[in-house]
């Protein structure tokens, strides 16, 4: 092993590698969710040189290069800082966990962009020695609105913006035990400092450094303390599509090009790099949804969504896969002896047949590392089958059990039935 690498922990970095079955995990946290084209490139190159050429979308807009070897582990370092994706220490790349909507700053019908207060909460993050206490779980979802909205992704500590354009302001949430505890507002040049305030009370009252596990009473002196404007209502809004061709203003698009599981080799991301550069596409941001997202003309649009497809990209938001949640599985984890993204993929045909329009979790083993939210159907791996949980985690009771070769024969029973799986 390299010399100073200290390899441990379930949340994996680039400065602190997670042990896995295939080797490390290094991740990579764009600033802002963003990679140029060109850096993308050069990552997908490095998954395969130092690496086993496996590449993961993470839930939280960033990028895991799997495989990776005690001996290439520093090489990478050196490339990483050269694309200014390598943070000076350990302890602040746990803590920069700060997700934007994709499109800040190129959809018009967001209320500000976001990428500046994120910009300025990671400055106060790296400069405050006392938020590097934070645990590498605690999260910032930064909220400027739009067409693809942060309303359901999992954070300690919201910003979203309200009001209207011409005066927006930023409402300011903390996820309690029931749900986000909407806090006040607060005017957009003060969004950043009120979180990184809002993060230290959080350290300095909650048991668990987490924001749901903050008592009644603190929640109610940091809202008097931070001085924030009357509570705001944050209005839920209807889901909006998130893959393939999205117009935006005029000739302007967003393309969404989603990721089966989150998952793609490194062949296929240069050849989508490549297609990319060859329609002047400069920039790609990443999200929390396994989808990377660019912005083209319409012509441009209609051709990467057609070439993507063929790539084995996924640009409609009705295909099934986008509803799985299945983890690594064997050969990747040493946790489970199950193929669980093969197994997701023959109960995503039976999803079609019986027009199953839930959501699913296949889980190698009872951690459930690929989802941490509800499903609709869960199998959770023991041994060499699955426990069925319905509308539930993998932390619930199961209601039956399945094999592996009873999936193909089974899964049309499984999805059909709201109860109880007649398997």
């Amino acid at each position: 092993m390299t010399a100073g690498i200290e390899i441990k922990g379930w949340c994996p970095g680039a400065r602190r590698p997670m042990q896995s079955g295939d080797g490390l995990i290094v991740r990579v946290r764009p600033h802002s969710g963003a990679l140029s084209v060109s850096a993308l490139r050069e990552l997908a190159a490095a998954a395969r040189r130092f690496g086993n050429g496996e590449i993961d979308l993470t839930r939280r807009a960033n990028l895991q290069i799997r495989g990776v070897r005690a001996e290439t582990l520093t090489p990478l370092w050196d490339l990483m800082a050269s694309l200014g994706v390598l943070d000076d220490s350990a302890e602040l790349e746990a803590i920069r966990n700060i997700v934007i909507n994709p499109l800040a700053g190129l959809d018009p019908a967001e209320l500000t962009d976001m990428r500046p207060v994120a910009a300025a909460l990671e400055a106060l993050l790296g400069s405050d020695d006392a938020l590097q206490a934070l645990p590498a779980k605690f999260g910032f979802a930064l909220d400027g609105g739009g067409r693809l909205p942060l309303r359901n992704l999992a954070a300690d500590i919201r910003l979203v913006a309200c009001g209207s354009a011409d005066d927006p302001h930023i409402a300011v949430g903390l996820t309690g035990p029931d749900g986000v505890e909407w806090l006040g507002s607060t005017a957009l040049a003060d969004a950043a400092p009120v979180a990184a305030k809002l993060a230290r009370t959080v350290l300095q009252h909650s048991p668990t450094r987490r924001s749901a596990m903050l008592p009644p009473h603190a929640i109610t002196i940091v809202a008097v303390e931070l001085g924030l404007d009357a509570r705001e209502t944050i209005a839920s809004g209807a889901a909006s599509p998130r893959l393939g061709r999205l117009p935006l203003a005029g000739d302007s698009n967003a393309v969404g090009l989603g990721i089966p599981f989150g998952r793609i080799d490194s062949e296929t991301l240069e050849q989508l790099t490549e297609l990319l550069a060859s329609l002047d596409v400069s920039e790609v941001r990443l999200s929390p949804w396994r989808a990377l997202y660019v912005a083209a003309e319409s012509d441009s649009a209609a051709a990467l969504v057609a070439d993507a497809a063929r790539l084995g990209l996924i640009v409609d938001d009705t295909d099934p896969l986008m509803r799985i949640d299945a983890c690594s599985g064997v050969g990747c984890c040493t946790s489970t002896a199950l193929a669980t993204r093969e197994h997701a993929r023959v109960l995503a045909a039976a999803m079609v047949r019986t027009g199953f329009a839930g959501a699913l979790h296949v889980s190698g083993c009872a951690k459930g590392c690929a989802r941490s939210a509800s499903a609709d159907v869960v199998l959770v791996g023991e041994g060499d089958h699955y426990n069925i949980v319905r509308n539930g985690t993998v932390k619930n009771e199961a209601c039956d059990v399945i094999g592996p070769a009873d999936l193909a024969a089974a899964a049309d029973g499984l999805f059909k039935s709201r109860e109880k799986a007649h398997v």
